[in-house]
């Protein structure tokens, strides 16, 4: 083997010398640097009252005893399984053969459906037990912020859709008080997706299914006449105090935190090796940066969320969401954890605009069927509500002006909100769907089904 000669050795020590003390200094520089950013990022959302503290979003232990999910079947049916196994188990299959989109319209269908789903009467039964328990939090390993227990939303959407077909049914068949109490537990089994943290999936079927289903139950009997005046009392009280915008700015809070605890607890290499990006290790300050990166586009949605008046600006979120996807777009190593876990599509904002809308609305629904009863006839104005049937009525969320009401010639009424296009079509109705087969929330007025 040939050796270099002492001047060439010497100036080779040199440079690989002189490269391991640059890759040193860069290591250092981008280590220091995404550190000092990432705490910087932590302090202006403490002083915003924010916190990035994973652990504040997880709640302590409880009580047994005091826990729905350590009633009798409750883990079995609402804790989604360990990884590989079948979200499904005896009850929902069964409760599955039972879901069904299309409307029932005629009573010997409604008494078959009844009939059929009157099996799982005694399930109903053990849910509506274990909801008096004050506690709802999954047994497991929250420490890692991603890989966490979670709901099992097949569950939850299966039972609270066949909840509000029993309901409807009832309904038709002139059995409100059976109506009633199916509606009531559909409405409670909200708390089981309100369990610490709340994820964005768990926040959403809250927002659109549980949420959905019960102002649209509340408005079958309304148009059917059936609710009385103490069930109107009782569901009216419950519609005031749903606020879905906390909801929404809870998830908002939860997921950035989530990742973030994430990134704190493992290596770079966990992160940016996984996704076979780098071909070398990279900075841990480069961690901290995608953090901050991630958080951004967070924030930037919280921001137009005007929780003190209940109110949102579609063309600000609509604008964010714009901002967000430029900034995402942006090729840099400290956006690749943004570009994976920003939300990137307002339609999760459209529909908590819409539902919170259409329970405003079901709220003064629910107060002028109590006028009716009243009066037999529907009021002039909605200023004639108040104080009586209504102590404050709910103001459009959208722009902050009342909602839209008349009188029609055919003895009912038109109730409306301008929507997300902020334009008052006169109480056209959404019939347009988007390309995926939904509702187009950004077209139309937003109609109070009467």
């Amino acid at each position: 083997m040939a050796f270099l000669p002492k001047s060439r050795l010497w100036r080779t020590t040199i440079v690989f010398g002189g490269f391991a003390l640059l890759v040193a200094i860069f290591y250092a520089e981008e280590n220091w640097r995404g550190k000092h950013d990432w705490e910087n990022c932590k302090r202006e959302l403490e002083a915003k009252g924010e916190t990035l503290d994973w652990n504040a979003y997880v709640q302590s232990s409880v009580p047994d005893d005091q826990n729905f999910f350590k009633a009798p079947s409750m883990t079995e049916w609402f804790v989604k399984p360990p990884a590989g196994q079948s979200t499904t188990n005896q009850f929902t299959e069964l409760l599955q053969n039972s879901d069904t989109d299309s409307t029932i319209t005629n009573k010997t269908t409604a008494m078959e459906y009844l009939a059929w789903s009157d099996q799982f009467n005694p399930d109903f039964d053990l849910i509506r037990e274990a909801l008096k328990r004050p506690y709802a939090r999954i047994a497991g390993d929250y420490s890692s912020g991603i890989n966490i227990p979670i709901q099992n939303f097949f569950t939850v959407r299966v039972v609270a859709r066949t909840l509000a077909q029993r309901a409807k049914c009832n309904l038709l068949l002139g059995q409100t008080e059976q109506a009633f109490r199916e509606l009531m537990l559909l409405h409670n089994i909200s708390r089981i997706l309100e369990s610490k943290p709340v994820t964005f999936p768990a926040g959403m079927i809250n927002v659109d299914v549980i949420t959905g289903l019960y102002v649209d139950t509340i408005a079958d009997g309304i148009r059917l006449h059936s609710w009385q005046q103490p069930q109107l009392v009782v569901l009216q009280k419950q519609l005031a105090e749903i606020r879905l915008a906390p909801i929404v700015a809870e998830f908002l809070k939860e997921e950035p935190a989530a990742v973030c605890q994430w990134c704190e607890i493992n290596q770079p290499s966990e992160f940016f090796g996984n996704m076979n990006i780098l071909p070398f290790p990279c900075p841990r300050g480069w961690v901290y940066q995608s953090m901050v990166n991630a958080v951004l586009p967070y924030q930037k949605v919280l921001d137009v969320f005007y929780l003190a008046n209940d109110t949102v600006s579609p063309g600000k979120v609509d604008e964010t969401f714009r901002d967000i996807d430029k900034f995402v777009e942006r090729k840099s190593p400290y956006r690749l954890l943004a570009a994976i876990t920003a939300l990137t599509a307002n339609r999760p904002f459209q529909v908590f605009a819409h539902n919170q809308t259409m329970v405003n609305e079901a709220q003064i629904g629910c107060a002028l069927a109590r006028y009716h009863l009243a009066h037999s006839e529907y009021p002039e104005t909605l200023d004639a509500l108040a104080p009586q049937f209504i102590e404050k009525i709910p103001h459009d969320i959208i722009d902050g002006q009342p909602l839209h009401y008349r009188r029609t010639n055919d003895g009912k009424f038109l109730l409306y909100s301008v929507g997300w296009n902020e334009t008052d079509e006169g109480g056209q109705e959404m019939t347009e769907l988007t390309k995926y087969g939904v509702i187009d929330y950004a077209k139309s007025d937003w109609v109070w089904k009467n």
